[in-house]
């Protein structure tokens, strides 16, 4: 016997011993209370870790086999032909109803991409354009003396508040009480 026969005939042994004798007694002491539920989680891990073994084989197998290749090949190859006929049937059936709905077509999609990249290119352009002769204003004025307007005295404002009626909630004018300083 090869290796690989080998590993497949104590795969499966493995397997058989696992669902039909070490997990039914286990699961039985259990039930009874002389087992440990561990057994049982160890039988049942057993019959799993060699059943997926077994079936790694064969999907292995499966694929290394040269028909199932010629088969994906060619449903690939024919659901790409579809994909390619309904996309010609989907261009020519809207390629009429576009300007019927008023919806724009690709082309004008993509026109309005690229008016819309290059306006994007030249409103930065300008605004560096901008920013450069917002600095050299800035240098241009820097140089210059500044004026500080004047600003009325305290007392000269605290003269006219005291003079104006002032409106408590909008109801009648009380004048402001004298401060006493």
């Amino acid at each position: 016997m090869t290796e690989k026969t080998q590993h497949h005939v104590a795969n499966l042994t493995t397997l058989w011993e696992a669902a039909f004798f070490e997990l039914p007694i286990a699961g039985a002491k259990w039930g009874w209370g002389t087992g440990k539920e561990q057994e049982v989680a160890e039988a049942a891990w057993k019959g799993y870790d060699a059943w997926v073994r077994m079936a790694n084989v064969q999907v292995d197998e499966l694929y290394r086999d040269p028909l199932v290749g010629a088969l994906a090949v060619r449903f690939l190859d024919r659901s790409l032909r579809w994909q390619r006929f309904g996309s010609a049937l989907t261009d020519a059936f809207f390629a009429g109803l576009w300007p019927a709905v008023g919806l724009p077509t690709a082309a004008a999609v993509q026109a309005l991409t690229e008016e819309s990249r290059s306006l994007t290119a030249r409103l930065k352009a300008q605004d560096a354009h901008i920013q450069t002769l917002h600095e050299e204003l800035r240098w241009q004025t820097a140089d210059l003396p500044t004026q500080r307007k004047t600003r009325a005295s305290s007392t000269s404002l605290d003269a006219s508040l005291k003079a104006r009626p002032a409106k408590m909630n909008g109801h009648r004018p009380v004048a402001f009480p004298e401060a006493s300083v």
